[in-house]
């Protein structure tokens, strides 16, 4: 697999989940924004399968 660009994406979340989402990256060793692209991946997966 080739080298990925990644791109800086700013939106905008309910307060609570973003608070709800960084407990998740500390508990899991890990970043926001790995969960997010994560999170995005697996939806977009099941989103295409239809």
């Amino acid at each position: 697999m080739g080298t990925v660009t990644k791109r800086k994406f700013t939106t905008t979340l309910d307060s609570e989940l973003i608070k709800e989402l960084k407990i998740c990256a500390v508990e899991n060793e890990t970043s926001v924004a790995t969960l997010i692209e994560e999170m995005a991946k697996e939806y977009l997966a099941k989103a295409t399968v239809k």
